[in-house]
């Protein structure tokens, strides 16, 4: 076949004109003017007579097919071959079926029908209609079966799709079965009455299914779910890996979003600062040329290349020496120097723009030079850098992120991005959300979206809970995976879509605030988000934690060794800076989101103004969320009905006032009980466990014994 395409190309010339050739001799025999006379040998119309009115849709195809396959490339990109021969075949065949309806003269240019012996098969066959006046049933039928080639078509066309809305359908087929009354012979009596009422209280029509954060309701209220029963104990708190996949979401329109332009600093002004750095320096003795500038929205970066004072190259060190001369001279304290450019031989200083622009987020993540954007597994668009590109990464590569930022710096705004960017791209049956928010006024906006596996949390002990909850998760989730021998969340969801069975969701826990955790319960938080971020990747739970005090007692050692990708916005000192992103220069930025980026492939910090959403934004794509008809069944968080069960198997809880009840948990599941194994589950010395254990001899828990053994639970 290779060989005889490069003949082909290398000969199209020839080839397309023998197609043409061939292609007008062929209509040429279909043409009834040469029936009579001595031309009638010629007459052939054996495709007027095949296809009907569409043997022109089939000349066509071919001269054009020819000319697309020696003229162009398309053929060798993904998809072509369907789109180029697959489609015009079944248009063909569709308009055949359709020209058969239509009545017809057996003596003008169709003998058969307007749609060939090729429609009357498929609408007609075995059947014989009157030419003239076709009946009703004639009609009736032959709608019936055009119907049924589509069905054909589709599902040849799409198996697995096809598959899923017929399952779809059966499952509704049986819900209206069950809504149907059934009506008993038997007499009422006093003793069937209940289940008479029990029966009517089931016969509702099940119109759609409404998003609420609560886990009883939707148990009651979703009936679709008696069709798949599962195990109670292994549950998992977002998804069930034992239904199919029902797919009906519709992604917000990017409409919604206000459209931004992000404009750049004036040639002249530019110009203005490339003298003055060129003076300023050689006045110090220092020569050195401008090479490159780069114009972002906040700040512009200028490339200096070091030039020869006295036959010697200018030392690097010389020109950093002199920051505060320049800042001086550019009247600005917040340049930054870059030494060297990441692949320049040049010395990078961002000296900020006399006007800042701002950068939307429709631009970012609807721009066709973005388009990248979409094919990361969860997409963050950042902002724009000071050499004005874009700057977005995935989530799951990074895995976690750490975010820091003095008061209106722009973190809270960050964090709004980020879940906007979520809430366009991504629809509930690929993301869910946790959001905590000890401020209370941040993620709280975001109420009633079907991402959310429970309403955005304000209380610590609620936010403990729902933590502690997320790596019960992980470790069912870490169980599929070793059943479906999987090694990641990725190898399991491509599994899953040639399974046909419902993809595991990615989580993202969000804290608005680490430092308001830290300081109610510092030793469960570190624990809880350092087990979560060490483990949670492979399963698919990734963390966006944010802090306005990035001090060592809040971003400790074991949380920056375990969120290696951070962003640090405007902060007030150097050792700050130091703390959150390993390196001095976050104390210089601007404020108002201008932003360090430092991610887990690249140790040195990337420079961008954060992107700016306005909550009339926020409200509009919370809206289309909160109105969107829900008709997949979706799990929620319920923290008050599941903390009770969970306290029984994790019961370290930072609670000095509870210890005698814990003492008491710990006890069920125990035949014996020590006064060690109460010091190291309950964190507490030796004297006090010793009380405890006497305290529960007092109340019959456990049985009386020597000092320093164990003692029997009764």
């Amino acid at each position: 076949m290779n060989r005889i395409r490069e003949f082909c190309i290398k000969n199209r010339i020839y080839v397309s004109s023998a197609v043409l050739t061939l292609s007008a001799l062929i209509t040429i025999l279909q043409i009834e003017i040469f029936s009579n006379g001595y031309l009638k040998v010629i007459y052939q119309p054996f495709l007027v007579d095949l296809l009907g009115a569409s043997f022109a849709l089939m000349l066509l195809w071919i001269i054009s097919s020819t000319f697309i396959a020696l003229y162009s490339n398309i053929l060798s990109k993904k998809k072509a071959k369907f789109y180029i021969i697959i489609i015009p075949l079944i248009i063909i065949l569709e308009i055949s079926s359709i020209l058969s309806f239509f009545t017809f003269n057996p003596d003008g240019a169709f003998p058969s029908s307007y749609g060939g012996l090729l429609g009357e098969s498929i609408i007609k066959w075995p059947t014989n209609w009157d030419r003239y006046t076709p009946t009703f049933l004639n009609y009736s039928t032959g709608i019936l079966r055009l119907i049924l080639l589509n069905v054909l078509i589709l599902t040849i066309l799409f198996p697995k799709n096809s598959l899923n809305q017929f399952k779809k359908f059966i499952g509704l087929l049986l819900i209206s079965l069950k809504s149907i009354p059934f009506k008993s012979k038997i007499q009422k009596t006093p003793e069937n009455s209940s289940d008479n009422n029990m029966l009517s209280s089931n016969e509702q029509e099940i119109d759609e299914i409404i998003p609420q954060n609560n886990i009883e309701s939707l148990n009651d209220d979703l009936a679709p779910q008696d069709l798949f029963p599962v195990n109670d104990n292994m549950l998992s708190h977002t998804f069930n890996p034992n239904i199919n996949e029902n797919l009906k979401w519709e992604l917000p329109d990017k409409e919604i979003l206000a459209l931004i332009e992000s404009g750049t600093q004036s040639e002249n002004e530019i110009a203005t600062k490339k003298d003055l750095i060129e003076k300023t320096l050689s006045e110090h003795g220092i020569e050195v040329s401008v090479d490159q500038v780069k114009s972002g929205p906040t700040v512009t970066m200028y490339g200096l290349a070091p030039g020869y004072g006295n036959s010697k190259r200018v030392r690097v060190d010389h020109i950093l020496s002199r920051e505060k001369d320049l800042a001086l001279a550019l009247a600005s304290q917040n340049i930054r120097f870059q030494s060297p450019v990441p692949g320049e031989s040049l010395v990078g200083i961002e000296i900020p723009n006399s006007k800042t622009s701002v950068v939307g987020l429709k631009n970012l993540i609807f721009s066709k030079k973005n388009e990248p954007l979409d094919k990361y597994t969860l997409p963050i668009a950042l902002g724009t850098g000071s050499d004005n590109q874009s700057l977005y990464c995935d989530l799951a590569k990074l895995p976690h992120l750490l975010v820091a930022g003095a008061t209106g710096s722009g973190k809270s705004v960050c964090i709004n991005s980020i879940i906007a960017g979520f809430l366009m791209k991504k629809n509930p049956d690929e993301l869910r959300l946790i959001m905590i928010d000890p401020k209370r006024v941040e993620l709280t906006p975001y109420t009633g979206i079907p991402h959310l596996l429970t309403p955005p949390i304000v209380e610590s002990s609620e936010a403990i809970v729902a933590l502690k909850l997320m790596v019960e998760e992980m470790q069912f989730r870490f169980k599929q995976l070793e059943e479906d021998n999987s090694k990641n969340i990725a190898t399991y969801n491509e599994k899953s879509a040639k399974k046909d069975r419902v993809k595991m969701p990615y989580i993202v826990i969000i804290v608005d605030e680490l430092a308001d955790l830290m300081l109610t319960a510092s030793n469960e938080v570190e624990k809880l988000l350092v087990r979560l971020a060490q483990l949670g990747r492979a399963t698919g739970i990734h963390l966006v934690v944010a802090t306005q005090r990035p001090s060592v007692d809040v971003v400790t050692g074991l949380i920056k060794a375990n969120f290696p990708s951070r962003i640090s916005f405007s902060v007030t000192s150097q050792i700050d800076s130091r703390t959150i992103i390993d390196s001095p220069g976050a104390e210089k930025l601007l404020g108002k989101g201008d932003m360090l980026f430092v991610p887990i492939d690249n140790p040195s910090p990337k420079r961008a103004q954060g992107i700016f959403i306005s909550d009339e934004e926020i409200e509009s794509i919370v809206q289309h969320w909160k109105n969107h008809k829900i008709y997949n069944p979706l799990k929620y968080l319920d923290l008050e009905k599941m903390v009770d069960v969970f306290s029984e198997e994790e019961v370290e809880i930072n609670s000095e006032d509870s210890l005698i009840l814990q003492a008491q948990n710990l006890a069920r599941g125990q035949r014996t009980l020590s006064t060690s194994f109460l010091q190291r589950r309950l964190r507490v010395g030796y004297p006090r466990a010793a009380r405890l254990m006497d305290e529960l001899e007092d109340q019959g828990v456990v049985g009386p014994g020597d000092a320093g053994k164990a003692r029997e639970v009764l």
